[in-house]
């Protein structure tokens, strides 16, 4: 049973609950009515038999004095009235009731007026019958009045039911079914389907702003592992088609000379590393991605690290400008062989992609966020466009994939792994014509900072 089919039974079953609670109100209150009518009948019977009988003499009330009462007997089979009803003097009890009728227990007997019934005693006094009663209109009208307000009651509850069973749906039950809809066009291969906004401020715009959340995540995630398939695809393609095109010329004999062969063989040698790196830092890269690659922590001084770096990169472009800035003494707990790794692969991105005329600043500080690594070059800069996909895998700036100037294309996305899995950022910072700055964050322990304080 759906969740509108349980609410919509639950409504019922309480409509039903209330109908019954005002039926039972009901005939408990024409009871008490009639029990008090009752025991006024029974009373002035009583009074009026011991006059009758002469046992007693009480005062007895003025002819006029009678109220609704009737006063009436019966006669040699004839009806004889003493005192009738105030608002119907016309109105008397029938005479076959009152033969079929009990004595001395009260009952409820027929009128004159077919539409009125009478609550009376009957009492055989010698060959007389002593006939009490008042006519039971008022408590019918007592009732017809509490069945009508118990209508409009019911109707107002049944109103009330119907507006927030509505609210209901709206708000929580068609925004279920709407996310069910979603969740089979999806099954279904819709894949851009999504769920409607809610009114704002409910469970049902929270599960669906969570849901379409999902979504979005999801379909972005695919769009990434599509596109990693793709670029993969690409990178491995080019050096497995040169090591299938020699091939193909040895097999057909058409390297004829020693030194043609030997060309074949460091190309073919070249593409053969170029797949293994690609495949390599892959391997790093879902390694990290699941953390399964351990971070071993250590004391790491930052200026003798960039000084390495800094070296390294003088013996690959020796005519370029490379300094070096930590101004105070900043170590940091990192893995050193991971942390020299991330730096590397920046100070490798500026050689690569900036001319050697443009200088090379490796600089470290203390900041609120940790310690920053920044690597500043004054080249030719990365338009906005690239800067927010720069650390995705296989992404270039140089569309036209140029592996003569640039690696695998997972550099830097290793690099942010790298930063990452220390609990640390990369980011970057470019300026068309002024240059980049790419700045690595580690968190830090506490150390550099009481050491800032000492310093004089």
């Amino acid at each position: 049973m759906t969740l509108r089919a349980r609410l919509a039974v639950a409504a019922g079953a309480c409509l039903l609950v209330v109908i019954a609670a005002f039926f039972v109100v009901q005939r408990r209150q024409q009871q008490v009515l009639l029990d008090q009518l009752d025991s006024q009948l029974t009373l002035v019977a009583d009074r009026g038999s011991s006059v009758a009988s002469g046992l007693t003499t009480p005062e007895p009330a003025p002819p006029t004095d009678t109220g609704e009462l009737y006063v009436g007997v019966v006669v040699n089979g004839a009806l004889i009235t003493s005192a009738a009803p105030a608002s119907d003097p016309g109105l008397a009890p029938d005479i076959d009731d009152i033969r079929q009728a009990p004595r001395n227990e009260p009952v409820t007997i027929g009128t004159s007026d077919n539409d009125i019934d009478m609550r009376v005693i009957i009492q055989d006094i010698d060959s007389l019958a002593l006939v009490i009663g008042q006519s039971t209109e008022p408590i019918d009208d007592a009732i017809r009045s509490l069945q009508v307000s118990a209508l409009v009651a019911v109707a107002a509850i049944a109103a009330f039911v119907l507006i927030v069973g509505s609210w209901v749906n709206r708000l929580s039950i068609q925004p279920i079914r709407s996310a069910t809809e979603v969740a089979r066009a999806i099954t279904d291969g819709r894949r851009d389907e999504r769920v409607p906004q809610s009114p704002a401020n409910t469970e049902a715009a929270t599960l669906g702003s969570a849901m379409n959340l999902m979504l979005d995540t999801t379909a972005e995630t695919e769009a990434r592992l599509r596109s990693f398939v793709a670029d993969a695809s690409h990178e491995l393609r080019t050096p497995l088609t040169t090591l299938m095109g020699y091939s193909d010329l040895h097999r057909q004999g058409l390297l004829t000379s020693e030194d043609a062969v030997d060309d074949a063989m460091r190309r073919i040698r070249g593409e053969a590393k170029r797949m293994s790196t690609i495949v390599e830092h892959l391997f790093l890269l879902a390694n990290l991605d699941e953390g399964a690659i351990p971070i071993e922590p250590a004391t790491v001084d930052i200026r003798q690290l960039l000084d390495d770096v800094a070296a390294d990169a003088r013996v690959v472009q020796p005519d370029r400008t490379i300094t070096v800035d930590v101004p105070v003494h900043v170590e940091v707990v990192a893995d050193p062989e991971r942390l020299l790794q991330a730096v590397s692969i920046l100070v490798t991105n500026a050689l690569t992609h900036t001319p050697t005329s443009a200088t090379l600043s490796l600089e470290a500080e203390v900041d609120r966020d940790g310690v920053a690594i920044r690597v500043t070059d004054d080249g030719p800069g990365i338009a906005p466009e690239h800067l927010d996909r720069l650390f995705n895998r296989f992404y270039r700036v140089d569309q036209a994939r140029d592996r003569g100037r640039g690696g695998s294309g997972l550099g830097l996305a290793i690099a942010r792994s790298i930063a990452e899995a220390h609990g640390g950022t990369v980011d970057v910072e470019s300026t068309l014509g002024r240059g980049s700055t790419f700045t690595l964050r580690i968190p830090d322990s506490g150390r550099n900072r009481n050491e800032i304080k000492g310093s004089p």
